[in-house]
């Protein structure tokens, strides 16, 4: 994960690496010297001591986002996570609140609020190109990572770790959610991780509704068990008027296709990303900081979003709605 954001930060203006860090100092060592980093470190609680930075990157597993989005806080910095920001939505709002009190800004990936393609259907749907949009439905999966046995203990999950784009691409154009249904469970049980089989007990295959009120219903399906899965058309809004689909995934989008009422078909349009990208979020937020703008993406959001998807475990788990209590503005595209 940090070989995909370190490059990408190299290439800002806005932003200068100091000090990356790794539980093996040798694989520290190796990713400093390859990016040009002077200082590498083994300890987390060291390198907030020893070295002098504005902005906290975290990029490791899942179970560890809350204690070192903690410790880095607690310590005066910025924060940009990995998604999620933490595992349960009480530690995500405690570091909320933590953020808040000290002066200081906590973002969550996924950045997907960035994209062009996001901008373009944030129009379109706001605008009421496609009249009103009161459905639309996404999909994300494959067959589940081959490394990693925290993607399939109790603090992973296809939810956390793929479904996660789609409700923080829902949330943010059709509005925060405020109730949820889920159908959640484990498919595969056994899964052969790093060569070593495990068994799995978190969700592999999902099914979740959202209620964003004011009758406008999305679904999410989401997995560890899409062997072969269509990217070209990832997710789609129906409106009253018209419909329009994303092309590629929201995290790595290929442009908007909307259909054209007077032509009767369907028109491709905004296939440009105009260098977006889903490592960008990082040389976002330090550009902002830089220049003292709003960013687009918030805590608030990736709060949100937390909530939306422990609140469907509980669903899940239970077979029950769920209500969803938080909520987040999104603001206007800055930086």
């Amino acid at each position: 994960m940090s070989g995909s954001y370190l490059p990408h930060l190299a290439g800002s203006a806005y932003a200068d690496v100091v000090a990356v860090c790794d539980v093996d100092m040798s694989r520290a060592e190796r990713s400093a010297e390859q990016h040009g980093v002077a200082q590498a470190f083994d300890d987390v609680t060291s390198m907030l001591d020893g070295a002098e930075f504005d902005l906290f990157l975290n990029t490791t597993a899942m179970p560890a986002h809350r204690e070192l989005n903690h410790l880095a806080l607690t310590a005066g910095k910025h924060v940009y996570c990995e998604k999620p920001i933490a595992t349960s939505y009480e530690d995500g709002l405690a570091l909320v609140e933590l953020a808040e009190t000290s002066g200081l800004e906590l973002w969550g990936a996924p950045n997907v609020v960035l994209s062009p393609q996001f901008a373009y259907l944030r129009e379109l749907i706001h605008g009421r190109a496609l009249g009103r949009v009161c459905a639309a439905h996404a999909s994300y999966g494959h067959a589940g990572p081959s490394w990693g046995p925290w993607f399939y203990g109790k603090d992973g999950g296809s939810l956390f770790d793929l479904g996660v784009y789609n409700v923080t691409t829902l949330t943010g154009l059709l509005g925060p959610a405020e109730g949820v249904v889920a159908l959640s469970g484990t498919a595969v049980a056994e899964r052969e991780v790093d060569g070593a089989m495990l068994r799995a007990v978190a969700d592999d295959n999902t099914m979740l509704l959202i209620d964003h009120g004011n009758t406008v219903f999305s679904h999410v399906q989401t997995g560890f068990v899409y062997r072969a899965q269509r990217g070209d058309r990832s997710m789609e809004f129906i409106g009253t008027e018209g419909a329009a689909n994303l092309l590629g995934y929201d995290w790595g989008p290929a442009g908007v296709e909307v259909w054209d009422t007077a032509s009767g078909a369907w028109d491709t349009r905004c296939e440009d990303a105009h260098g977006y990208c889903w490592q960008s979020g990082a040389a976002y937020v330090a550009e902002c900081l830089v220049k003292g703008v709003e960013p687009m993406m918030t805590g608030a959001h990736a709060l949100h979003v937390l909530e939306v998807m422990t609140a469907a475990k509980v669903s899940a788990a239970h077979g029950v709605r769920m209500p969803v209590e938080s909520t987040f503005e999104l603001s206007a595209p800055t930086a």
